[in-house]
């Protein structure tokens, strides 16, 4: 039944209403604070504005905007108008915004002015868009968001039934196939119940997750939990710097640090070499998501900076972390840890049937927290990979130790065949950067002169270490030293950065062998 109490936007401030917290500060952005009574009057205000302009329920409203509290309100506002909020990273280039705002049916766009250029360049293509609304406008006569929410009058939050969508997002895990996943009201809801639950997230408490809003993992642990928590969260409009995000702890001293293993690994090299205390001593919990932790940056996020992290594996499609646990493990580093309250996991073969402990397979999900399902542009809605029974079944290859423990195996269409026997990417990735040499390591399978799969690895080289031909051998000899023999790396490609994704992730889609120089090379086996 449609309900203004269904409304995220509404469950979101209602703690605060309730106990008495309106005048608390809910959002930092630099030396810029709102409480939770002027969020509530700007989430109004901007609801109040779309209904204005004709936005009418579950139509989607696209937000490009850096990591702001206008940014914050924006997407609650959406929310609250019942229409659909579709955040995209402000690094999207102009061909990527048109294919996101294309199709995601978008028919109105809220963007930072610095931003609106990109979509300027392609605003001709995308019949739908009707509106923009301008944070700090560049050009006369453009809608101003700071004016509108201002002038706007405050609107009544759209009633709503509890599977109404009220959010799109874009993942990265599709490659080439563009998917959109339609989170409602309740399966976010129900997302904060979990993660707050494991966190111990608390009302009072401060939280600082350097993952953009775009994200889900940003977007909940960095907006919407923080808030049904009743705690202070800080957004970072900047591009996470070591100097910018030291100041940024220095300064608000957070309970909670969340980021990517590739954020702690910077932090932890620019801290050793400037010498400075180590950071985060007082954090209560630190926790790493969005891509893979190498074995060998644990004990230096340890030792550096000065806290020991859980590693945590989620997907869009729960909107948060589903597995996590200490990174620590002596006996087994490198595992995921175990399921977070309301989260049910197993691990199938191929016919759907559950493998035996230790043996590598399908991860499959089912959780309250689950989307509706993908949305697919122009052919509309689909459960995708959701079963009737509600698993999901993810792309995500896992193992199961005997005490329990999950432990991710790469992506089921990450991982290849060499002489008919498995090789997961991310444990020869995992060897590679045990060596001294290796700063990070990619590695995808690739066909030799015989079209049989074998180990391509790209590599960016430490500082102080050349690339070149004696390294690739020494490379070779110390991943057979480690690994099974047959999961070696037969080529090497030394780049200067992986492709990466806004939230970190690595894009391992992206990379393309270059297989003129592998052709001609001989005797590997």
């Amino acid at each position: 039944m449609a309900d203004r109490q269904n409304n995220l936007a509404v469950r979101v401030l209602a703690p605060a209403l309730t106990g008495g917290r309106l005048d608390a500060v809910a959002l930092h952005e630099g030396d810029r604070a709102w409480t939770y009574r002027e969020l509530a009057d700007k989430v109004a205000r901007v609801g109040g504005a779309l209904g204005a302009l004709g936005i009418a329920p579950g139509e989607r409203v696209a937000i490009l905007m850096r990591d702001t509290l206008e940014a914050a309100a924006a997407i609650l506002g959406v929310i609250h108008a019942g229409a659909v909020a579709v955040p995209l990273s402000e690094l999207a280039r102009p061909d990527d915004l048109r294919d996101y705002l294309d199709h995601a049916h978008a028919v109105m766009a809220f963007v930072d002015g610095e931003l609106e250029p990109a979509i300027d360049q392609v605003r001709g293509e995308l019949p739908r868009l009707r509106e923009l609304i301008c944070l700090a406008p560049r050009a006369p006569g453009e809608r101003d968001f700071g004016v509108i929410t201002r002038t706007a009058n405050p609107a009544m939050a759209a009633a709503v039934e509890p599977t109404a969508e009220c959010v799109l997002l874009y993942s990265a895990g599709f490659g080439d196939d563009l998917r959109g996943v339609r989170h409602s009201h309740a399966s976010v809801h129900a997302a904060y119940v979990s993660f707050a639950g494991f966190l111990g997230l608390g009302a009072g408490d401060k939280i600082f997750t350097v993952t953009r809003l775009s994200t889900a993992f940003g977007l909940g642990a960095g907006l919407v939990f923080p808030l049904l928590a009743g705690t202070e969260s800080l957004l970072l409009p900047e591009q996470p710097s070591s100097k910018v995000l030291l100041a940024a702890i220095e300064r608000f001293r957070p309970d909670f640090f969340l980021s990517t293993p590739s954020v702690y690994g910077q932090l932890a090299r620019d801290v050793a070499a400037s010498k400075v205390a180590s950071p985060l001593p007082q954090v209560r919990g630190a926790i790493a998501g969005g891509e893979g932790m190498p074995d060998k940056l644990i004990p230096r996020i340890k030792a550096v900076l000065g806290v020991d992290v859980v590693v945590g594996f989620g997907i869009t499609e729960v909107m948060q972390i589903a597995i996590a646990g200490p990174a620590n493990d002596d006996e087994r580093p490198g595992a995921c840890g175990m399921t977070l309250p309301s989260i049910e996991a197993r691990v199938v073969d191929d016919d759907g049937k559950a493998v035996g402990t230790d043996e590598i397979g399908t991860l499959e999900l089912r959780a309250p927290s689950m989307c509706l399902g993908y949305w697919g542009g122009d052919a509309g809605a689909d459960r995708g990979a959701i079963g009737s029974e509600g698993w999901l079944t993810t792309r995500d290859r896992f193992l199961v130790d005997a005490r329990g423990v999950y432990h991710h195996c790469g992506r089921a269409d990450d991982l290849f065949k060499v002489g008919g026997k498995w090789v997961s990417p991310s444990e020869v990735e995992r060897a590679l950067t045990a060596h001294e040499a290796v700063w990070e390591a990619a590695v995808i399978g690739v066909d030799d002169e015989d079209g049989l799969i074998k180990p391509l690895a790209f590599v960016v080289v430490n500082v102080g270490h050349a690339p070149g031909a004696e390294l690739e051998a020494e490379l070779q000899e110390f991943v057979r030293q480690t690994l099974s023999p047959y999961k070696y790396p037969r080529w090497f490609e030394f780049v200067e950065a992986l492709p990466r994704g806004p939230g970190g992730k690595l894009l391992r889609y992206k990379l393309r062998p270059n297989r003129r120089r592998r052709r001609a090379e001989t005797g590997a086996t």
